[in-house]
């Protein structure tokens, strides 16, 4: 309850000061005479202020909820938030660019400003500050095709970014004597200042935790495998989570995310892998003692409600997590009731089957449901997880928690059947992937 408090409160605090700051910045924009009395031009030069003060904006809390993700991660998951971020980027850049389009608009005399004139700093910094966010933009779009350590200096680019565009907006125009926007600045200052003192602190966390070696790559099908790697000093997670996998090697410079299936109290830390590219079958090509660099643990895909039953409906290698939830809940003893529904093409492409059929305890179920009809499953069902299957299984619908992790489609479907079944979307807690 504190947490969910915690995060409304937040979100609160967030969206009134964006809102008390673009009131601010249209009143300054606006604060002339009538619409009736305006030139075309000066309609231009106001919305390329109003563009710039919003754009500004928009950056910082861009900047700012990209240095503090890994703190958020434990209110909204990370995933979450990567993905909030690439959307608000792309809606910042319409803002960043309208700034000068809308200036040359109303006086085409503007362009010329586009070359840095540094006779007048704030506006060569001004222009600076866009072709860096051009930089940036474009290094964000290619990141998989740069190092990591390029990408960790092309980062740094964004606080030079900031303070060229404070330095911009603080001493620049009509408006700069005005000081709610001046506050609403060093606001932003202390919150860009406070995320990077937070990014920076996490890093060096990082590198005191130890290194992680490979103990092994063990084959489940024709192209999963099992990562296991051994940590210098204990690793702690929450059964569920994920980490950022990352290889120094030519050419495989992006992080990847991949799903613990270990338990919290397992020495090795295990992977399940799904051979699809050149990145992951590099990984299977390990050897024991190699180095890997690992990031994390993040997610909210874990289990806090002890009350209620829990369903797990798994498709391919969406089975990731809950061989690591299962193995908990084993581990602990507990008596919380368990289904899992377990979606595969065929009987070979299941995997963990072994292990999952020696689990005799009375408090978990275990379900196959195969796509391929030709299959000869002796028990379980063929075709797909739908409203039948789920009716058939689970006994007490409203009062289980439904976990799903699986393909794409089959999220939307079970989305909708869970919908049918008057299944609250409080009750419905979805694995998203985001890579």
């Amino acid at each position: 309850m504190r947490t969910k408090i915690k995060v409304k409160a937040i979100i609160m605090t967030v969206l009134v000061f964006s809102v008390v700051s673009f009131i601010v910045f249209a009143q300054a924009v606006f604060n002339l005479g009538s619409f009736q009395e305006l030139e075309i031009a000066l309609i231009f030069y106001w919305l390329g202020k109003l563009a710039g003060l919003t754009g500004f904006l928009f950056l910082s809390l861009l900047i700012f909820s990209g240095d503090t993700a890994r703190y958020f991660d434990r209110f909204f998951g990370l995933d979450k938030i990567i993905k909030f971020q690439r959307k608000f980027a792309l809606f910042t850049m319409i803002f960043v660019l309208a700034h000068p389009l809308f200036f040359i608009l109303s006086d085409w005399s503007i362009l010329f400003f586009l070359i840095p004139n540094f006779s007048a700093p704030p506006l060569a910094l001004g222009a600076m500050s866009l072709y860096i966010f051009i930089m940036v933009m474009v290094a964000s779009k290619m990141y998989k095709r740069i190092s990591y350590n390029v990408w960790q200096y092309i980062h740094i680019f964004t606080y030079i970014l900031f303070g060229f565009s404070l330095y911009h907006a603080f001493y620049l125009g009509s408006d700069s004597g005005n000081w709610l926007l001046k506050v609403i600045y060093l606001i932003l200052l202390a919150a860009v200042a406070l995320g990077a003192v937070y990014r920076t602190n996490y890093k060096l966390k990082q590198r005191r935790r130890g290194k992680f070696y490979v103990e092994g790559v063990k084959r489940e099908t024709k192209d999963v495998f099992t990562l296991a790697l051994k940590p210098e000093k204990k690793f702690s997670f929450q059964a569920g989570q994920f980490c950022f996998l990352r290889l120094n090697q030519a050419k495989l410079y992006a992080r990847h995310p991949f799903t613990i299936v270990s338990s919290p109290g397992e020495a090795a830390l295990c992977f399940i892998v799904k051979i699809q590219g050149r990145f992951t079958r590099a990984l299977s090509e390990l050897k024991p003692g190699d180095e890997i660099i690992v990031d994390g643990p993040f997610g909210v895909f874990t289990v806090k409600n002890r009350a209620k039953d829990l369903v797990l409906i798994a498709g391919g290698v969406g089975l990731a997590p809950f061989i690591s939830l299962i193995r908990d809940r084993l581990a602990a003893a507990t008596t919380q009731q368990v289904v899992l529904l377990y979606g595969a093409k065929t009987e070979v492409d299941l995997i963990y089957r072994q292990e999952l059929d020696g689990i005799k305890q009375s408090w978990f179920k275990k379900v196959y449901i195969l796509n391929d009809h030709s299959s000869g499953l002796a028990a379980g069902e063929i075709g797909y997880i739908n409203q039948d299957i789920i009716e058939k299984y689970v006994k007490n619908i409203s009062n289980s928690l439904f976990y799903i992790c699986g393909p794409e489609t089959m999220k939307v479907s079970l989305k909708k059947i869970l919908a049918k079944l008057k299944v609250s979307r409080k009750n419905i807690i979805i694995e998203d992937f985001f890579w």
